[in-house]
């Protein structure tokens, strides 16, 4: 840890964001579960997803561009299907409220598919599928975001990166892929940017549509997608689940973040199932054993001390730090205090 850092208790920080988030104006529900979602993902070692995320959260609630209190309606439901509107609520505890909608669907019915419309940011999204998987549930679940990525063969931004992720339950640890259709996350830009700091080539293009290795130049164009056609190829895919089948605004349409004049109106798509649907749960946990274990044994490449698979490193990281508690910067720190001291929540778990 650097002198630049305080370590503070999971418990602790997780109750300060939730009553910080409250003093902003949530109900007690949607700030326990967005708490959850940020610190969770501080644990799982997604530090641009987590509690950094509370200063623009809380501007936009200031600004009234996210309704601090949002009403959460489902607009329909046929079958397993289900359209929900967020009411342009945070979207951490828009996500929260249709996997917990998803999974009741999905123990009625064996599987739920639900779109979302009218939600925000969701920062790490295997923070819900994981929640999804302890419970026993398949879970997939993608977000659209504004276009800030170069489709395949472009040089501007035409399609979002659009993130996704996976989860599967497994004895031990749900196995969670959780990614975006970027070759960044483009938070990674933004943090380069803050600290002064030099970008890898290939994460992005400048406003003249060439490659950059300068963060601030990168934030004027576009974020490249992983592997070329595929990734812009999966983003194109997520974004139309998201973006267009729930009704809500795509592309080039959706408001930057600063834009606090109107609402964002972001995309959410969730499939889940009951893996008791498909065959005793028993089995599909011996069989899931199996497989991870197999995956987990393959001889490791040089250099490398063993083999995992995905979910693993966050679940070992998360277990860790549950006991170390989380490392924040101290900058961080000073202005989530002075968060706490405008709306009158005491910020002593930070001290």
């Amino acid at each position: 840890m650097s002198g630049g850092e305080v370590l503070v208790p999971v418990a602790e920080l997780r109750g300060f964001v939730a009553a910080l988030l409250e003093g902003l104006g949530l109900p007690e529900q949607h700030a326990d579960d967005t708490a959850q979602a940020l610190v969770d993902a501080d644990l799982s070692g997604r530090s641009t997803h987590g509690v950094r995320l509370l200063p623009p959260y809380a501007a936009r609630l200031r600004e009234g561009a996210i309704a601090a209190a949002p009403e959460l309606r489902v607009l329909s439901r046929t079958g397993a299907v289900s359209v929900l509107d967020g009411g342009n609520g945070l979207g951490q505890a828009v996500a929260a409220w249709a996997v917990r909608h998803s999974i009741d669907v999905a123990r009625e019915l064996g599987a739920a598919v639900t779109t979302v419309r009218r939600s925000n940011h969701l920062g790490a999204l295997g923070s819900f599928t994981r929640l999804a998987a302890e419970q026993g549930m398949v879970c997939f679940l993608t977000q659209n975001t504004r276009a800030n990525m170069a489709a395949a063969g472009g040089r501007q931004a035409a399609v979002g990166n659009n993130p996704f992720s996976f989860a599967v339950p497994a004895p031990g640890f749900p196995v969670v892929l959780d990614l975006s259709c970027s070759a960044v996350a483009r938070s990674n830009i933004d943090l380069a940017a803050e600290r002064g700091e030099s970008i890898p080539e290939g994460w992005a293009l400048g406003p003249d549509g060439r490659p950059t290795t300068d963060a601030q130049q990168a934030l004027l164009g576009a974020v490249l997608p992983f592997a070329g056609h595929k990734g812009s190829g999966l983003a194109v895919v997520m974004g139309a689940l998201a973006g267009v089948l729930s009704g809500a605004t795509f592309g080039a349409a959706v408001p930057p973040l600063a834009d606090y004049s109107r609402e964002r109106d972001l995309g959410h798509f969730l499939v889940v199932v009951d893996v008791r649907a498909l065959g005793s749960a028993d089995d599909l946990a011996e069989r899931m054993d199996r497989y991870v274990g197999e995956i987990a044994d393959s001889a490791p490449a040089p250099g490398v001390e063993r083999v995992r698979v995905p979910g693993e490193a966050a679940d070992d990281r998360r277990r860790e730090l549950l006991q170390r508690g989380i490392a924040l910067p101290t900058t961080l720190l000073d202005t989530l205090r002075a968060l706490a001291d405008e709306v009158a929540v005491p910020s002593d778990a930070l001290r």
